[in-house]
């Protein structure tokens, strides 16, 4: 008996009926990964029972292939370019189902993934909003890639069980809970904090948030060291240090743990000393202890990557880790010090 199989029964048994769920995927092309996602979703919904799907093109949406035009799947455009908050939004409206599952377009789920999500809303009918994790099996090649996608793993895996954030890159929400909310931000026009804005907002209005790492997906993106900087500092890092402060409720979750938060400093004091240590060799007394610091608190992650790719991936690892708590403690701190002085 499968796994499906499994979840499908208890399902039923539960609620007496079925709890259809609308898988909602933004998208910018029908190109890989695309292609290769939208046909795991196809595969594994339950269309003849009352799950629906509706891609969403963001922008003017060139003729989709005829595989998704005979798939069942619902297209939809938002005519321009307005981002994935209002791509989302704007599926969201026409769906049907209890259950809106947000997949983004490069993330394959795992194939009990939405009997998972099912099962999560069914055996918990006061559940406000579940999402899961990317798997430790990145399908993008390169260090940049593998390092980013398990860290997203890494951190999620650790942090599983109550939540008081979202993430909509595998995440779901019962339908009237996402519209009473009023959706995503559309002031968000490029892919960033929404759905983490989203579900500090379900969270404050009393809604239980759950993190299921069972809940799994594969994830297809590329990573360079530019995008990553770049969608860390400017994408995530300031306009979350933002929200948080203007909402006076700092997390102590996922990024922002104890862990992270020793870590950010030990990193930033190992960098600022092995730059001192041109000048002051006794610095790098300083700086070996800071990475003995990152080493330890850190572990955990860096033997997932010992055993995903061997002794040097994992050395790599290391470095570009300490790089990312470098550059996202500089932006928390450059962000909370404007903010205390300006009010912005």
């Amino acid at each position: 008996m499968t796994s499906t199989h499994q979840h499908d029964e208890g399902t039923e048994s539960t609620a007496g009926a079925f709890l259809p769920i609308t898988v909602v995927m933004p998208t910018i092309g029908f190109e890989e990964p695309f292609i290769r996602c939208a046909g795991r979703v196809l595969e594994v919904m339950r269309l003849d029972r009352g799950d629906e799907v509706i891609v969403v093109f963001d922008g003017i949406a060139p003729p989709p292939p005829a595989w998704l035009v005979e798939s069942g799947a619902a297209p939809l455009s938002t005519g321009r370019r307005s981002g994935p908050a209002a791509a989302r939004n704007l599926a969201a409206a026409a769906a049907h189902g209890d259950v809106i599952l947000f997949v983004d377009a490069d993330v394959e789920l795992a194939r009990d993934a939405v009997e998972r999500v099912r099962a999560r809303f069914v055996d918990d009918p006061g559940l406000c909003a579940v999402f899961g994790a990317y798997d430790d099996r990145p399908a993008a090649p390169g260090l940049v890639s593998r390092f980013r996608n398990l860290l997203h793993h890494h951190v999620h895996v650790l942090h599983a069980g109550p939540a008081e954030t979202f993430w909509a890159g595998c995440g779901a929400m019962k339908a009237d809970v996402f519209r009473a909310l009023g959706g995503f931000d559309v002031h968000y026009t490029t892919p960033s904090i929404e759905d983490i804005e989203l579900g500090a907002r379900a969270a404050a209005a009393g809604g239980r948030l759950l993190l299921d790492p069972g809940i799994s997906c594969t994830h297809h993106k590329r990573w360079t060291l530019r995008s990553m900087i770049v969608t860390d500092v400017f994408q995530r890092a300031i306009p979350w240090t933002r929200q948080m402060l203007a909402s006076g409720h700092v997390s102590r979750r996922l990024n922002l743990d104890w862990k992270s938060r020793v870590s950010g400093v030990a990193a930033v004091v190992a960098a600022a000393a092995t730059v001192a240590a041109a000048g002051h060799p006794g610095a790098m007394v300083v700086m070996l202890a800071g990475v003995v610091v990152l080493l330890v608190v850190n572990r955990g992650f860096y033997a997932l990557c010992l055993r995903r790719g061997g002794p040097a991936f994992a050395a790599g690892c290391f470095l570009l880790h300490w790089l990312y708590f470098v550059y996202a403690t500089v932006a928390f701190a450059v962000v909370t010090v404007s903010f205390r002085i300006l009010g912005r």
